[in-house]
């Protein structure tokens, strides 16, 4: 079964109905059916804090019951946050944030290819993101 990671801007496209990707990323999560789909803490973490921010309690509630629970959360251990630290301050002053840093190292990790994002820092660390052209 193909492996995909979700990033924290697939979830937020998925909740904001105003977002003129919404539809194409319910798309895309739809055609992902048979793929695992997996995420890790940081990005749980990061989406709550923005979705209770931008949508609410509400945003937040539909994030944990609906969304989260068709997603694997994998650990974070010590060696991946110590590189994860390591890439983002050899990164500065880019703007490729702590979270995707270690989305980064979960991913090469894991041997995960692919990843359900709207972010284009993934496309510029050479990951194959769906949907093809965010």
């Amino acid at each position: 079964m193909k492996r995909v990671f979700v990033d924290t801007s697939a979830l937020l496209t998925l909740l904001d109905r105003s977002d003129s990707r919404h539809d194409a990323a319910r798309v895309c999560l739809q055609g992902l059916a048979d793929a695992e789909l997996v995420t890790h803490g940081y990005v749980v973490a990061e989406s709550l804090a923005v979705v209770r921010r931008r949508f609410g309690v509400d945003g937040a509630t539909t994030l944990l019951d609906d969304i989260l629970p068709a997603i694997e959360v994998i650990p974070v251990d010590a060696v991946v946050h110590t590189a994860a630290l390591a890439r983002y301050r050899a990164s500065l002053p880019s703007g490729t944030s702590f979270v995707d840093n270690v989305s980064f190292e979960v991913m090469a990790r894991d041997a995960i290819e692919m990843a359900f994002a709207f972010d284009a820092d993934f496309i510029s660390a050479g990951i194959a993101v769906i949907p093809v052209g965010t």
